[in-house]
């Protein structure tokens, strides 16, 4: 794929490349794209973020799976709207109420979202709150969310893991391994004992960001319409382009792919993982050993028709339909997707499995990836602030972005926030892009 090349009036302009188009190397393209002249590298065959998207019937107008599903929240994510809306990505409401169930058990927790005046309120059915562990769980939601909320802005969270506030705090069992650790596992991609150990800040800031109230959205056209609209400033985008070194020499910055070809840019922009950038830089030690420290943790999703790894009962089902075992590293979290998905509703039920705890049968079997997410430890709650301390030197030419380069959970707002930071030190931004924000607490 490419797009764009020598335009008249780029004489002058700063020549830049970014490396990888998830969405921190799109949002990167889109703030710096209208100023400088950007060279996007890819080295799937197709645009990062879309790079393992599923067309349900191979051809046509079938309705596309975004892999992994995108979901985001306004109440978490507002340099990501703001970016959306400058793009002119659609964004609609979609319901992700979810049930909590026992690996080869009944659903013990389950809740739906009634949507009111654009806000989106959780409730209970009235038959749910016969079960003892539905309403310790509830009991303990409306406590964190008091309770949390005040911890973190007197800041009683500083240095501790989420394990152990939890537990100092004497908070139920139930509501920590039934319900908490298995939903923001899944929020942040990673297995239940990294979780564990995510600082408290992070995670109860989240939960507390107003989240449960102002609901999930996300984008109208799928990763496909983002993907066109944040490269449309691109001058060229190379896909199938491995990049082999990132050198920073004298004024500039030498880029290596994969056929030994070298271009001189005046900045590169890394949008890779920290732990794939680490690898690619060359001559640049500070940076390096930053993106060397960054853990990550990979995670399997497959998109199926198995309904077995959705709750046994089907009145339980719901958008999101987390399975919990003890004898699993991580929960199973299985998307109903004609929920949430245009053009599916009405159709055979399709599912969307992250850490699939029992396999589906292989003739049910659409597609499978493996996606790896950075995680945050206290050891690492510091990468952003370190990031920042390198990025005023006046020389520097290399820059990383990504979902661990800004403050909060590792999601699609801190990329979105890390990209509009390095276009403002890069002096890219036109009046109407969004101010880069910290993505949470």
């Amino acid at each position: 794929m490419s797009a764009g090349g020598w335009r008249e009036g780029d004489e002058g302009r700063m020549k830049v490349a970014v490396v990888g188009s998830g969405l921190a190397g799109l949002a990167a393209t889109w703030l710096v794209g209208r100023q400088a002249r950007v060279t996007v590298y890819e080295a799937h065959e197709r645009p990062g973020m879309g790079a393992q998207s599923v067309r349900l019937d191979g051809h046509g107008d079938a309705p596309v799976v975004d892999v992994p599903l995108r979901v985001f929240t306004p109440a978490y994510y507002p340099t990501l709207l703001a970016l959306y809306e400058q793009a002119g990505v659609a964004v609609d409401t979609v319901d992700y109420a979810a049930s909590f169930s026992r690996l080869g058990g009944d659903t013990y927790f389950v809740y739906r979202n009634a949507q009111i005046g654009g806000r989106s309120f959780p409730w209970l059915p009235p038959t749910g709150l016969l079960d003892a562990s539905t309403r310790v769980i509830a009991r303990n939601v409306v406590r964190l969310h008091r309770k949390g909320a005040m911890d973190l802005r007197e800041g009683r969270l500083v240095g501790r893991t989420l394990s152990s506030y939890l537990e100092e705090e004497g908070y139920d069992r139930v509501f920590i391994e039934g319900f908490l650790l298995p939903a923001y596992a899944s929020v942040c991609t990673c297995s239940t004992e990294a979780v564990r150990a995510y600082p408290a800040e992070v995670i109860v800031g989240y939960f507390c960001s107003g989240v449960t109230t102002l609901g999930v959205m996300r984008a109208v056209g799928g990763s496909q319409d983002v993907v066109r609209r944040l490269l449309a400033p691109a001058r060229e985008v190379r896909t199938g382009t491995w990049v082999r070194q990132v050198r920073h020499e004298g004024d500039g910055v030498l880029v290596t792919d994969q056929t030994g070809d070298v271009e001189r840019y005046d900045h590169v922009i890394l949008a890779a993982p920290a732990d794939r950038g680490a690898a690619l830089i060359e001559g640049d030690e500070p940076l390096r050993a930053v993106l060397a420290g960054v853990p990550h943790e990979s995670s399997r999703v497959t998109v199926h028709r198995d309904a077995r790894l959705a709750p046994r009962q089907r009145e339980s089902w719901r958008p999101v339909n987390f399975v919990v075992s003890a004898e699993h590293p991580a929960p199973m979290a299985t998307i109903w997707l004609n929920e949430v998905q245009e053009g599916l509703s009405g159709a055979p039920p399709l599912f969307q499995t992250w850490n699939p705890v029992l396999e589906p049968e292989p003739d049910q079997v659409i597609s499978e990836a493996v996606v790896s997410r950075p995680v945050v430890t206290l050891a690492t709650r510091d990468v952003p602030a370190r990031l920042a301390a390198l990025q005023r030197d006046p020389q520097r030419r290399i820059w990383p972005v990504g979902s661990y380069a800004a403050d909060g959970s590792p999601l699609l707002e801190a990329a979105a926030a890390s990209a509009a930071r390095v276009a403002d030190t890069l002096r890219c931004r036109t009046p109407d892009h969004p101010a880069g924000q910290p993505g949470g607490d």
